[in-house]
C-alpha cells in the first residue's frame, strides 16, 4: 500500500511530502500530485516534493490520497489550530466602538471571523453593511498585535469618500485619507496615515509592475499589512491591469478581506483573481485551478465553464472553510420592506417598429454568411437594438477606409423624443404623487431623455451618470435624499455601487444592464438599511414588446443561476426581476 508522509518544515512555511510503496505505487502517486493546485518543488531528502503550506494545501493531500494520508505532528498540530480558527474559534471583539455607535450582530460575527482567520471572502448581500464589518475586523486584528498597519482599501471611484467617512467614523484613533490627487500628492501622502482609500484606478497606476515602475510604485512602497478589495468581481479579468495591480498589493499582506455581493458575473471562473488574491500560494494557476474545480465544455472559441464541477464541490468548499461568508438580507434584516416587481410593457409605434425589425433582420442575416462579426460588432449592435426598442433616434452611417483599403461602416445613434419608455416613466410618476422616484437605464441618452421629459413636466430632477466630480455627486444623492428633488435619473454604470437612495419608494428601470451586477446592485441602492420608513419598494421595468429587452431578462436569469449556485442562496434565482421568466419571445437577437 502506497503512503504518503507530509510534515510541516520548522519555519512553518512549506509541507515536505514523502512517498512511499512500490515504484509503480509511487509513481500513481506522483502523477496525483500534479492534479492540485500549489506549485510542487523538489526537495531534500532525495524524492522528497515540497509546497507551501496553506489551508486549501492540506484540503487537497486529504481529498486526493484519502486513508494513505500520513500528516506527521507539526502538520496535526498546525491543522487543528486551522481548524479550530475556520470554526468561529475566536473570541468575542475586544474593540469598542465609538460611543453611539452598536453594530448589528452579523457584522460583529464577520468581524470575529476577519480577525480570526486573515484572508476572507465577504459575499453578503449588498445593504447589509459588508463595509462596517470589514473595518471592525481589520481593526480587531491589528489589536491582536498582527501587522496590520498600514491599510490599503482599493474600491470603486464612487465610493472613496464613503469608505474614507466609514473610517473616521468606526475607527477614529486611526487617521484615514482618500489616496487620490496628482503622482507628486499621493507620494507625499505616504507615512501620514493609517489607511489608505484608493480608487481601482488609481491603485492600477500607483502599483505597477516592476518593469514598469517609472513613475514609481508607491502603493507598494507602503507594503501594507492589510488590503481591503471592494466589490472584488472588479478584478475578474486575470490579465486587466487593475487585477495585477490588486494582486500585487495583496501578495505579502498577511490580512486580505475581498468584499461583493456579487463575486462572479458570468460563472465561477471569475472568481479565481480573488482567490489568488487572498491565498496566492494555493491558487498560482487559473488552468489547474478550472481544471480541478470547473466543470466546462466546448465552445465556439474556447472551453465554456458551466459551473463547479458536481464531485470536486465538496472539497472547493472546505478550502474556504471559514473564511467566505454569505448574509442575505432576507435572514438578517426582517424590517426591510418586501420587494414588489412589475412589469409595463410598451409597444413601439409602427414606423420605429418597422426600423427596430429591420435592423435586427440586418444583424440575424449577418451572423450565418460566413464571415463571422467580431465581438465589438456584435455587442455595437445589440447596444443599437436596445436603444431602438427605447426611442426614436437619428441614424447616421458613415464609411471609412482603413490602410488595407478595406471599407468600414460606422453607425451612430442619437436618441431623441419621441421615447415610448419615457412616456411610461412619466405615467409611473404621475401615479404616485409626493413620492420620490428613482430612475435606471445603461444608456446615459436613454437617462437624459427620462430626466429632461419629467423636468418639463414639473418634477425636480438630479442625474448621477458617468464623468461627474465626486463632489457633485454626493450633493445630489445628499438632495435627494433630503427631499429637495423629486426624481433621480442613474445609469446603471455610475449608480450601481455606493449610493443610498432609500428616500425613494419606488424605482424604475426603463433598461436592464446585461451585467448581473449592475442589474442587482441597482435595486439595492434602494432596498437597504434605511428603507424601513417604506411599506414596500417597487421595482417597476418597462419593457418593449418583441425586443431584445426580453432577451436581456433571460441573459440575467441564465447568470443569476451560477451565482446562486456559488454562494449557495437559490433565491438570486427565484427572486430575479419578480421571479416569473417571461414568456419566449416572438424574435430575440443572437
Amino acid at each position: 500500500m502506497t503512503t504518503i508522509a507530509g510534515e510541516l518544515t520548522a519555519d512553518g512555511e512549506h509541507i515536505v511530502l514523502v512517498a512511499g510503496g512500490s515504484d509503480v505505487d509511487v509513481a500513481a502517486a506522483a502523477r496525483q500530485l500534479k492534479l492540485l493546485t500549489p506549485l510542487i518543488s523538489q526537495s531534500d531528502p532525495p524524492g522528497a516534493v515540497t509546497l507551501p503550506a496553506t489551508w486549501p494545501a492540506v484540503v487537497q493531500l486529504t481529498h486526493v490520497y484519502g486513508v494513505s494520508w500520513r500528516p506527521g505532528p507539526r502538520l496535526v498540530e498546525w491543522t487543528q489550530e486551522e481548524i479550530r480558527r475556520r470554526n468561529g474559534g475566536a473570541p468575542d471583539l475586544a474593540y469598542t466602538p465609538p460611543d453611539g455607535l452598536t453594530p448589528y450582530p452579523w457584522q460583529l460575527e464577520g468581524a470575529q471571523m476577519i480577525a480570526s482567520v486573515g484572508k476572507v471572502l465577504l459575499t453578503d448581500e449588498p445593504g447589509t453593511g459588508k463595509t462596517i464589518t470589514a473595518i471592525l475586523g481589520i481593526v480587531e486584528r491589528g489589536g491582536q498585535d498582527d501587522p496590520v498597519w498600514p491599510v490599503v482599501c482599493v474600491v470603486p471611484a464612487s465610493v472613496v469618500d464613503p469608505w474614507v467617512e466609514a473610517w473616521r467614523t468606526w475607527a477614529p484613533a486611526r487617521r484615514t485619507v482618500a489616496w487620490r490627487g496628482t503622482p507628486a500628492q499621493r507620494r507625499k501622502l505616504a507615512g501620514t496615515a493609517d489607511v489608505y482609500v484608493a480608487s481601482y484606478d488609481t491603485a492600477r497606476i500607483d502599483a505597477p509592475p516592476e518593469a514598469h515602475s517609472r513613475g514609481g510604485r508607491p502603493l507598494l512602497d507602503l507594503e501594507p499589512g492589510a488590503v481591503v478589495v471592494d466589490e472584488c468581481h472588479l478584478i475578474k479579468n486575470q490579465r486587466s491591469l487593475r487585477s495585477l495591480a490588486v494582486r500585487r498589493l495583496t501578495r505579502h499582506a498577511d490580512t486580505v478581506v475581498a468584499l461583493s455581493g456579487t463575486p462572479i458575473t458570468h460563472h465561477p471562473g471569475d472568481l479565481w483573481p480573488t482567490l489568488v488574491a487572498l491565498e496566492p500560494a494555493a491558487w498560482p494557476s487559473r488552468e489547474r485551478w478550472v481544471d480541478r474545480y470547473c466543470q466546462s465544455v466546448s465552445g465556439d472559441y474556447d472551453e465554456e465553464i458551466i459551473g463547479l464541477h458536481p464531485h470536486r464541490e465538496p472539497e472547493f468548499r472546505t478550502t474556504l472553510l471559514g473564511a467566505t461568508r454569505r448574509v442575505a438580507k432576507a435572514d438578517v434584516l426582517s424590517q426591510l420592506p418586501p420587494k414588489v416587481y412589475s412589469v409595463r410593457t410598451v409597444e413601439l409605434p409602427q414606423a420605429w417598429r418597422k426600423i427596430y425589425d429591420d435592423v435586427e433582420s440586418k444583424m440575424l442575416a449577418e451572423l450565418p454568411d460566413g464571415e463571422e462579426l467580431s465581438v465589438m460588432s456584435v455587442l455595437a449592435q445589440l447596444t443599437r437594438l436596445s436603444q431602438l426598442a427605447s426611442a426614436a433616434a437619428d441614424i447616421a452611417v458613415s464609411t471609412e477606409v482603413d490602410e488595407d483599403g478595406v471599407e468600414h461602416e460606422h453607425v451612430t445613434v442619437t436618441l431623441k423624443r419621441p421615447s415610448w419608455k419615457v412616456d411610461a416613466l412619466l405615467e409611473v410618476l404621475a401615479e404616485r404623487p409626493g413620492q420620490a422616484v428613482g430612475v435606471f437605464a445603461p444608456s446615459r441618452q436613454l437617462i437624459t431623455l427620462a430626466g429632461e421629459a419629467a423636468a418639463k413636466a414639473g418634477y425636480r430632477v438630479g442625474y448621477v451618470v458617468g464623468g461627474q466630480c465626486m463632489t457633485e455627486r454626493t450633493e445630489t444623492v445628499n438632495a435627494f435624499q433630503s427631499g429637495e428633488l423629486d426624481v433621480i435619473c442613474c445609469t446603471t454604470g455610475a449608480g450601481g455601487v455606493g449610493l443610498t437612495l432609500t428616500a425613494a419608494r419606488t424605482a424604475v428601470f426603463l433598461q436592464r444592464p446585461w451585467s448581473i451586477v449592475e442589474a442587482m446592485q441597482a435595486e439595492d441602492r434602494f432596498h437597504r438599511i434605511g428603507s424601513e420608513q417604506h411599506d414596500s419598494i417597487e421595482i417597476v421595468d418597462v419593457v418593449a414588446a418583441r425586443t431584445i429587452d426580453t432577451r436581456v431578462r433571460a441573459v440575467l436569469r441564465e447568470k443569476a443561476g451560477q451565482l446562486g449556485d456559488l454562494v449557495q442562496d437559490p433565491r438570486i434565482v427565484t427572486e430575479l426581476l419578480g421571479g416569473t421568466p417571461e414568456s419566449t419571445p416572438d424574435r430575440k437577437a443572437a
